[in-house]
Formats: structure tokens, C-alpha cells, sequence
């Protein structure tokens, strides 16, 4: 049998995925839906609608048939659909509408994420947006969060007006829902460590432990769960911390949606190889929907003051060449003029030898 396309791989999963479902979803009226995700991803997923649910999973198939071009049996790849799906339905996927629409019953599950705005203009349309740098945030409510996963629907503009509060509550009172998923710094060696041989790494946010104590200076920003929580570099306290422990400025990697990893200013690093290092990352370890941005930025450790950190390196470079070219102006024909015009608007020749127009002038 010949090896199927894409599409013709989503359209058999269509038509035979209830033939691993339980007897009373023979006839349902199984459908594909293509679904525009972040940095201009768009996945196929399939939709098994049910009568006694007002939701149900979208179970995308890409990774399924990247399965199958890699030798795995077409009818298993439709049996593992079936399996996460039914898998999923077992979950009360049941959503109260109007428990969502009751802002008081949301507020304390929204969270802020984070993306590239050039890269999301389509996706971000229909959001709630708000921009901090070279990052556009944008909103969640976070339905159900586990340790098997987050299910969360986008905060659109509509949803927004419908609970008739203003952008600047909104993203206050996301803000104040993050602090409470914990927020983490790791050392990426810790967290190498743990993986390995378990246990839990250290939250260094907690000022007792400094930067000099790891032999690997890059640290992971994150939260309890690791998900989601690019976001916590958006605050300025956190930055605050961050900078004390770094004793100084700091560099911030944009890893993923889920982290940002740090690294103190110590001389070690520049920008160019940095931002070399990030787009080389994003392009091969990276999966698309998780990039976050290419673009690495420079934080202040006094200040919290975050900017892109290439843009920070041209602005120095300018003002560097603008004092050059004033402390050279000063030393030339053109600085004694522009001395001579200051020295007399001050009064300082009064008294001296001016030459015969002065003298004429003292004449008369």
C-alpha cells in the first residue's frame, strides 16, 4: 500500500475513528477543522460532536501522521485518536456558561501569556492584547489546570465586554493570578539534575543563594508547573529579584511559552552571539507553538528596566559617537567660535583688549 499524503491521512481517520469508539457514537457526524494556532501554525484536528455535552476535544492529527511517516500501522495511528479522545470524554468536559460569563468566578483563574506580535497579528485579531516591549500579551482563563494539562479559552474582545470590566482589571487581576501558581527561579543545572536523578530543584527567588554559588550561570523563570509562564518576566518585583541575585544586569532569553531563561551581564556573553544562540534554538529544538520570540533582551538589576537588547547595544553606540563628535567639535576652529560666543554673552571679555571697535566705541 502506498504511502498516504496529509490529506488523504486526515480524511481515513475521518471516516474510520468511530469504528474504535464505543457502539453509541457509530453515527456520529465525525469532521475535520483546520484551527489557526500561534506564530502562524494551523493544525487539523478531527471533532466527534455529542449530543449530551455542549463541548468536546479537538483531537489534532498532525502528530499523528507524523507517526505514521515514520513506519507506525496506519489503523494504530487511527486506534491512539480514538483512545485520547475517549480518554478525554471521560473528563466532565461540561462547561457552564454562565458560571464563564460571571467575572467573578474567572478572575482568579485568568493568566497572562506571552507572544511575538509580528509573528501573531491573525491570531492575536480577535484578543485582548496589551504590549510590554517587543511582547504583545494576551489572556487566558484557565478552565481546569492539573497535572495532566491546562484547558483554557482566550480572553477575545467580546468575552471581554461581556463581563463588562476594562483592559487595565483585566490585566491587573491576571497579573495577581500568576504570583499564585508559584513563581520559580531554577538553575538550569539543578534542573538538569533533577530530571535525571529526581527530586525537586531550589527556588532561588527566595534570596538565599546568589549567583556566584553555580558553576553554570543560566537560570529558568518559570512557575510551579512549568507551563505557561514566559509571562512572570512582565513583572517588575520579579525582575527586582532577579537582579539582586544576579548582583547586577542580566540578560533575558526568550526559551518558550512556557520560560524565559536568564543570564547575568558578566562579560561572558554579547548580544550578537546570544541572539545567534536563540533563533538557532527556536529553529531546530523548538516546536512551533511553544516559540516565544527571537528577539533577546537586557534588564537593568537596579532599575527592573527591560528593553531589546540589541537595540539597547546601537542606542550606546550612537550616544558614544555623539560625545565623540561634541568633544571633537569643542577641540576645533568651529568649538573656540562657539567658546568665544559663550565667553562674551557671559561678560568674561568685558575689560579686555577688543581691538580698534571696541576702542572707537570707548571714544564716543
Amino acid at each position: 500500500m502506498r504511502m498516504m499524503n496529509r490529506k488523504d491521512f486526515f480524511e481515513y481517520v475521518k471516516n474510520n475513528v468511530t469504528d474504535y469508539l464505543p457502539e453509541k457514537f457509530a453515527d456520529a457526524q465525525v469532521h475535520l477543522q483546520e484551527v489557526t494556532q500561534k506564530n502562524g501554525l494551523t493544525l487539523t484536528g478531527v471533532v466527534i460532536p455529542v449530543e449530551e455535552t455542549n463541548i468536546t476535544p479537538t483531537i489534532y492529527l498532525d502528530s499523528f501522521y507524523q507517526e505514521y511517516c515514520n513506519g507506525k500501522n496506519l489503523d494504530s495511528c487511527v486506534g491512539d485518536v480514538a483512545d485520547i479522545w475517549i480518554e478525554n470524554m471521560d473528563t466532565d468536559l461540561s462547561v457552564d456558561v454562565n458560571r464563564i460569563l460571571d467575572y467573578g468566578n474567572i478572575k482568579d483563574k485568568l493568566q497572562v501569556r506571552i507572544c511575538d506580535p509580528e509573528k501573531n497579528r491573525e491570531w492575536l485579531a480577535d484578543k485582548v492584547v496589551t504590549m510590554h516591549g517587543d511582547f504583545a500579551a494576551y489572556y487566558t482563563a484557565n478552565l481546569s489546570e492539573n497535572e495532566d494539562g491546562i484547558a483554557s479559552t482566550a480572553v477575545t474582545k467580546n468575552l471581554l465586554e461581556a463581563w463588562n470590566v476594562d483592559i487595565e482589571t483585566l490585566h491587573k487581576d491576571a497579573m495577581a493570578a500568576d504570583k499564585n501558581r508559584g513563581p520559580a527561579l531554577y538553575s538550569t543545572e539543578e534542573l538538569i539534575e533533577t530530571g535525571v536523578f529526581g527530586g525537586k530543584a531550589k527556588n532561588l527567588l527566595n534570596g538565599e543563594q546568589d549567583v556566584n554559588m553555580f558553576m553554570l550561570p543560566m537560570f529558568c523563570l518559570t512557575n510551579e508547573s512549568k507551563l505557561n509562564a514566559a509571562s512572570l518576566i512582565l513583572h517588575e518585583d520579579i525582575r527586582k529579584q532577579v537582579g539582586e541575585f544576579m548582583k547586577g544586569d542580566f540578560y533575558v532569553l526568550p526559551s518558550s511559552m512556557h520560560e524565559t531563561l536568564l543570564v547575568p551581564d558578566n562579560g561572558d556573553f554579547d548580544v550578537k552571539t546570544l541572539n545567534a544562540m536563540v533563533k538557532e534554538v527556536n529553529a531546530t529544538e523548538v516546536s512551533q507553538e511553544d516559540i516565544l520570540s527571537d528577539k533577546v533582551q537586557f534588564c537593568d538589576g537596579k532599575t527592573a528596566v527591560m528593553e531589546n537588547a540589541e537595540k539597547r547595544e546601537a542606542r550606546i553606540e550612537r550616544e558614544k559617537a555623539a560625545a565623540i563628535e561634541k568633544s571633537a567639535g569643542k577641540n576645533g576652529l568651529h568649538g573656540k567660535l562657539e567658546k568665544a560666543k559663550e565667553e562674551i554673552k557671559s561678560g568674561d571679555l568685558l575689560g579686555k583688549s577688543q581691538g580698534k571697535t571696541r576702542d572707537t566705541a570707548l571714544v564716543m
